[in-house]
């Protein structure tokens, strides 16, 4: 008998090793033993509403051994385990017997989670930590409760302990992270916060970590990305998709699919083949990259153009169904417009002229070609636009050349879809009637100013400068032409001035003449 108590104490040392290695590693702090009492579990996870669950799986006789350690003798199913489990599973100490291997112990783990019964359950968490009193000596999985974290951005925790006293334990699980960035105007520098022109393609990215799998024979990893209406998705399929471990090793095709249905996609990734087939490992960095289009629907100014991402993820390794979603990540993309007024020196609104738009500062008006309309028979470098009910907003590529015009007809009319910190020209090619046309162009410049996360303006922003001048929160230009010269008109002064200057050119042909007469006398 006690051969065999010893070689029970001794096959429960194998299993506490094996099974403290095959679950989240746990920091125990054991102190005093206490004979005869019950003891208490304490998790310290500073994670809200968790439920988490006491099953005693083996039970035996608390005693020291002659090492002055606390051993369990003498095996036999826990009160954790029900009737049907120890049935189908047979004599504890032989069960125990059998578990050799790590595999050993996790395929124990994952067979006993079908038999479990009459758990202690945690009290409501209190200062960071969860406590499970009133437990006899045994060997208790312990696990988070089953449903409990549906859908929440959390992981459930399962691990199997020795509890011959009370004890402290850290559960250390591993979930991952997504965060979304865009592309600035810059094109260098990636944020919460983007500004564009209509039209214009928009560089998007999420950053995610790749979790520990180790417990785990299957994992899901999909990346899900929406754009809102002023966005247009150009992910198709996966060769739209670029995927960089640690911002560096571009990841093949064969490890991720990609499905996509208008502004929506998502990203699936083999993360256990990848991790398995030396591309990644646990804690790197996964950059995907991919590209929307600021379209004609875009919001101006007074609101902006979303993209969110989030990740779906396992989160139980004893359950493949169990499932959690990081908090959604957003970007906000802006775009602006500026007003244009056509008036005369006094200010008085003016009609009939006609300007083309650019971002270059040098064109020549001339090699424009224009006709006596004003309207341009070569227009590069010009920014086509499409006529709207109160202005004008930039063309996109998918807009019809039929409704794309490089005119604008001013007045007093909006250009809309127009970006920040850039510098946008308007060339005159027709002056109204009467006026002088302008000979050099009217620059303005929108700056624009957010909050901390871009999801608004800041205070007294955006701003615009023409040519250069103060910067004003007022979003309008007065564009001003001078009147041009005329010849004085018949009647009234006019014909004053034609008798005065007949006048004179009479009485100064009188003097030449007499003085002619005068020089010929003296002559002879």
């Amino acid at each position: 008998m006690e051969m065999k108590g010893y070689k029970h104490m001794k096959t429960m040392k194998k299993l506490a090793s094996l099974l403290l290695a095959l679950v989240m590693a746990l920091a125990l702090a054991v102190p005093a033993f206490a004979a005869g009492e019950t003891y208490s579990i304490t998790i310290a996870n500073a994670a809200e509403n968790h439920v988490y669950e006491a099953y005693q799986i083996f039970a035996g006789d608390l005693s020291t051994n002659t090492d002055g350690k606390k051993v369990l003798s003498n095996i036999v199913w826990g009160s954790g385990v029900s009737d049907a489990g120890k049935t189908a599973l047979g004599d504890a100490a032989a069960k125990a017997e059998t578990i050799k291997t790590e595999a050993d112990a996790k395929d124990f783990a994952q067979k006993i989670a079908h038999y479990l019964t009459n758990p202690t359950t945690s009290a409501a968490q209190t200062d960071g930590k969860y406590v499970i009193s009133g437990l006899a000596a045994g060997y208790y999985l312990v696990k988070d409760k089953d449903n409990s974290l549906a859908n929440k951005d959390d992981f459930y925790t399962a691990y199997i302990m020795k509890v011959v006293d009370n004890v402290e334990a850290a559960p250390k699980g591993d979930k991952p992270t997504l965060d979304k960035e865009i592309k600035h105007n810059d094109g260098k520098t990636w944020g919460d916060v983007g500004d564009n022109q209509i039209g214009d393609t928009v560089e998007f990215r999420t950053i995610s970590t790749v979790p520990d799998t180790s417990n785990y024979t299957s994992y899901t990893y999909i990346i899900r990305d929406t754009m809102s209406d002023g966005l247009t998705s150009n992910v198709k399929s996966a060769a739209d998709v670029t995927i960089k471990v640690k911002d560096t090793d571009v990841l093949s095709t064969d490890y991720y699919t990609v499905s996509a249905s208008g502004n929506t996609f998502t990203v699936t990734i083999d993360i256990i083949k990848a991790v398995a087939d030396g591309k990644m490992a646990k804690g790197d960095e996964l950059y995907t990259y991919y590209t929307g289009v600021l379209n004609s629907n875009a919001e101006v100014k007074s609101a902006n153009n979303t993209n969110e991402a989030k990740l779906e993820y396992s989160n139980n390794p004893n359950n493949s169904e169990d499932k959690a979603t990081t908090p959604p990540s957003k970007v906000y993309d802006w775009t602006f417009e500026m007003k244009i007024n056509k008036v005369d020196e006094n200010n008085k609104a003016l009609t009939g002229a006609k300007f083309v738009l650019s971002k270059k500062g040098d064109l020549n008006v001339a090699d424009l070609k224009c006709g006596e309309d004003g309207v341009p028979t070569v227009t590069t470098d010009l920014i086509g636009l499409v006529k709207i009910q109160d202005g004008y907003r930039i063309a996109t590529a998918t807009d019809a050349d039929a409704d794309i015009t490089y005119v604008i007809e001013a007045g007093a009319v909006t250009i809309k879809g127009l970006d920040d910190a850039t510098d946008y020209y308007l060339y005159e090619t027709k002056a109204p009637v009467g006026y002088n046309q302008l000979k050099v162009p009217v620059k303005f410049t929108i700056t624009a100013a957010y909050n901390a996360d871009g999801s608004q303006l800041a205070s007294d922003s955006p701003t615009v400068s023409i040519n250069d001048g103060a910067a004003s929160t007022n979003l309008s230009a007065n564009i001003k032409n001078k009147a041009g010269s005329t010849l004085p008109s018949t009647g009234g002064i006019g014909t004053t001035i034609f008798y005065v200057v007949g006048s004179v050119l009479v009485i100064g042909a009188a003097v030449v003449l007499i003085t002619r007469k005068r020089m010929g006398k003296s002559d002879k």
